[in-house]
């Protein structure tokens, strides 16, 4: 419930500085266009024109952040999240044109016919002011979380940029040197240009459903430090709008209970949802961990370094870690019950517990602590491990 108050307040933040960038945008659009017509500066007319293409792709951020605000339907299970990232698009598409026309009056600039010359640098050198102010604004918003928002507020942030190339234009005509506005206006359109790719693209693989391997690698880093996991493979990642959606297969060991293995998924998405507060959606598919995973065996020996028939009579237990390190150590409690050492094995992280195929005793501590047992022939310690990795041999069912 949390999160979700959260993810309104986002929306709601979100909508209300689309909106007043729109009216901000449309306003400095009506002042340019008039003043630039009656005053004879084309410069400031085009603009105008700029500024109210501003105004639309605002609009454009808020209806997608309308639509993405929807909840999920029969029509669309997966909500309308994308909307935002389609906004993006729109955005970054405005703001690739905006450098086009840019450059274009940087390499052909026209004569101005400028009649009041400090009005119209007030009115751009104003309009700096403000943009600048909007761009700390939209940035700061807690909606800037959306990606079409966080465009909206870089957009800002080159219109202060435009408006000084208009206003050293203004000047470049008055004084005469025509080429000081051609450099600058051609350099800040490049400049332009790259940012628009930047944002097209980010929305562009968000709508084809592109893996986000950040997230993939941060999902993978949470999970496999949760206790009980054994191993977690195909995760997929993709993100919608502000969100992010996962799936993944979980590993745990195959002699938990169906019910232990629901409690660690659970337990594993309860993590995931607490350190990455963007995921929406998470799905868990839950398989017993195979020989090839992350698993580190123990191998009860007698004297000799063979496997023991039986737990309790075995010398030494021989631990091996998945890099294939050794640890040796004596039986803790040789010739009795197995509950402590069952225990002592569960503290090192063994996963599984390698005994000979002779003895027969019941080893129900070592499923009580998770931990799974094979079944070996009288071989050296080191080669049961390998035939384990290998899957040659049999898990004991008592």
């Amino acid at each position: 419930m949390e999160a979700r108050g959260q993810w309104a307040e986002a929306f709601s933040s979100g909508l209300r500085a689309a909106s007043i960038a729109g009216v901000v945008y449309l306003a400095f659009a009506a002042a340019k266009l008039i003043l630039g017509y009656l005053l004879g500066s084309i410069a400031v007319e085009a603009d105008g024109v700029h500024t109210l293409a501003d105004s639309l792709t605002a609009l454009a951020v808020y209806i997608g952040l309308r639509l993405a605000r929807e909840r999920p339907t029969s029509k669309f299970p997966f909500g309308l999240y994308k909307a935002e990232n389609l906004a993006a698009l729109v955005v970054s598409v405005a703001i690739g044109a905006a450098a086009v026309e840019i450059a274009w009056e940087s390499i052909r600039p026209r004569p101005l016919v400028v009649g009041d010359p400090l009005l119209l640098i007030a009115l751009e050198s104003a309009s700096a002011v403000v943009y600048y102010g909007l761009a700390s604004y939209l940035r700061r918003s807690r909606g800037s979380i959306f990606s079409s928002l966080s465009a909206e507020a870089a957009h800002a942030f080159q219109d202060v940029l435009i408006s000084i190339v208009v206003v050293v234009g203004v000047l470049g005509q008055v004084w005469g040197y025509m080429w000081i506005p051609s450099a600058v206006g051609l350099g800040i359109s490049i400049f332009i240009l790259y940012q628009a790719y930047l944002i097209g693209k980010s929305s562009i693989l968000t709508l084809l459903d592109a893996g986000d391997v950040t997230a993939t690698s941060r999902i993978e880093e949470i999970v496999t430090r949760v206790p009980g996991v054994v191993g977690v493979h195909d995760i997929r990642t993709r993100r919608a709008g502000p969100f992010l959606m996962a799936s993944m297969h979980l590993e745990t060991s195959p002699a938990i209970s169906v019910r232990d293995a629901d409690a660690i998924a659970d337990r594993v998405e309860e993590i995931l949802r607490a350190k990455m507060p963007d995921l929406l959606m998470v799905t868990i598919h839950e398989e017993p961990g195979r020989p090839s995973s992350n698993l580190r065996v123990a191998v009860f020996e007698d004297s000799s370094g063979y496997v023991a028939d039986r737990a309790a009579d075995a010398e030494k237990i021989l631990i091996v870690d998945p890099s294939g390190a050794t640890e040796e150590i004596p039986n803790p409690a040789p010739g009795g019950p197995m509950r402590n050492v069952a225990s002592m094995l569960e503290q090192k992280g063994v996963s599984v517990a390698i005994i000979g195929e002779a003895g027969h005793e019941r080893l129900m501590a070592f499923r009580a602590s998770g931990i799974d047992i094979y079944r070996s022939p009288h071989v050296p310690a080191i080669d049961a491990v390998e035939r384990f990795r290998n899957g040659e041999l049999r898990r004991s069912d008592n």
